[in-house]
């Protein structure tokens, strides 16, 4: 039954309208911490007066081009001296005459651009799902994000744009979609995961010709990409502390230098991920073809997992997680998984809030430095790593059942929907 003209009228109206509202709450709100930069310091973020650190250590890497200087080396124009540790693909944008001068303007844009991918992503209808745009927009790892603008926000931009044009039917869509996410894995390297969603082309030789794409993308870039990767392989960061997010962290703040604790304990996550994964695809029967929604919350679990075992980075890795929210807050298409839902659900708002929101009141009732203070934030910091690794594993555990289900289907010869 078709929708009446005047309700789907209505509807534009009421998501427009809650957009705008939203949007520009959260806009202000960043603002004033902005104003106001003693609450980068009271929430533990920190650096009050090198707004946008991350993209002015970016564009220094462009001055260090146009100087004839080698981007790869520890840059002079860098308050802390950090290299360039990507493809040459970013180092392009020098031809522009971009630089240090413009990190006012391009930090406002793509603070913008995280704000409007959010509301395109939830789609905020009511008071409810404003408050859930909200919980995202205004938690304490999103504010990291705003306040430092790491490249990772071009990633979340370029990857929402590859699945935009997955949600179109044309298989001319989905190869500007292929494209855009082989170019985002060449500028960043993680999101290499999202060869994945290639499986959710019709047939086996859409998937083909979408690899044979992919990879052709990859070859192309691949004299830019190698002097990235040494670079970075020798200047990885390694964050200790409030908001560093990662495999290796917990067993650093624990006290420990070895990586085989982590590592170990990652193979036992992925394990039981791949167990529950096997016992609910055995279970079920026809499976529930994935929707747009689920193909977003497979890309975001991807990202995150991905992120999670690449190495220690930071909580603003969790921006990704704006294309988990509809999967997780409607009904489940197969039963079982309500519960699951739920819990990644908490999952992730406990991640994003607990460091943030205890930092803000340890430092706003404790003296500074008090002993029992420190004591707290560490137990708290070791709980949120805790948490981090429930979240990944509830993630992993999805991608583990879509890999089963997709897996059987492909052995099958019935046609993978789209």
């Amino acid at each position: 039954m078709s929708v009446p003209s005047s309700a789907s009228s209505n509807s534009r109206a009421q998501v427009w309208l809650h957009c705008l509202l939203w949007g520009g709450l959260a806009g202000l709100m960043w603002l004033l911490c902005f104003r106001f930069p003693v609450f980068w310091v009271t929430s533990g973020i920190g650096e009050p007066n090198r707004p946008f650190l991350d993209l002015y250590g970016s564009l220094a890497a462009l001055d260090s081009v146009r100087a004839g200087l080698d981007p790869y080396a520890p840059s002079t124009f860098d308050p802390y001296h950090r290299p360039h540790i990507y493809s040459d693909w970013w180092l392009a944008l020098a031809s522009l005459g971009w630089g240090r001068k413009d990190t006012v303007w391009l930090g406002a844009t793509l603070a913008g651009g995280l704000l409007l991918a959010t509301l395109v992503w939830l789609r905020p209808r009511s008071w409810r799902d404003g408050m859930v745009a909200m919980l995202l927009l205004l938690s304490p790892a999103f504010l990291l994000a705003v306040q430092r603008i790491n490249n990772d926000l071009v990633i979340l931009l370029m990857v929402s744009g590859g699945l935009l044009c997955f949600r179109r039917a044309g298989w001319a869509w989905q190869v500007i979609g292929i494209v855009i996410f082989a170019a985002s894995a060449v500028l960043k390297y993680y999101p290499l995961v999202t060869l994945v969603l290639l499986l959710e082309l019709r047939g086996w030789r859409r998937m083909l010709v979408g690899l044979g794409l992919y990879a052709a993308v990859l070859l192309a870039a691949l004299p830019g990409l190698l002097p990235g990767l040494k670079s970075a392989a020798r200047n990885m960061p390694g964050p200790e502390w409030l908001y560093a997010f990662g495999a290796p962290v917990l067993w650093r703040d624990l006290g420990s230098s070895s990586q085989l604790g982590w590592v170990l304990l990652g193979v036992g996550v992925l394990a039981w991920a791949a167990w529950q994964a096997a016992k609910r695809v055995q279970l079920a029967g026809e499976p529930a073809p994935i929707d747009q929604a689920g193909r977003d919350f497979l890309c975001g679990a991807l990202m995150i997992v991905g992120v999670f075992f690449l190495g220690a980075s930071y909580a603003y890795k969790l921006v990704f997680a704006i294309w988990l929210v509809p999967w997780l807050r409607r009904p489940p298409l197969e039963p079982g998984e309500r519960p699951w839902l739920r819990i990644t659900w908490f999952l992730l708002v406990a991640v994003l809030w607990l460091e943030g929101t205890m930092a803000i009141l340890l430092n706003t009732l404790a003296p500074p430095d008090s002993p029992v203070a420190l004591g707290v934030l560490k137990g708290v910091l070791v709980t949120t790593q805790l948490l981090e690794w429930a979240l990944v594993a509830c993630l992993a555990r999805f991608v583990f059942v879509y890999l089963g289900q997709r897996g059987r289907e492909l052995l099958s010869g019935r046609p993978v929907p789209v």
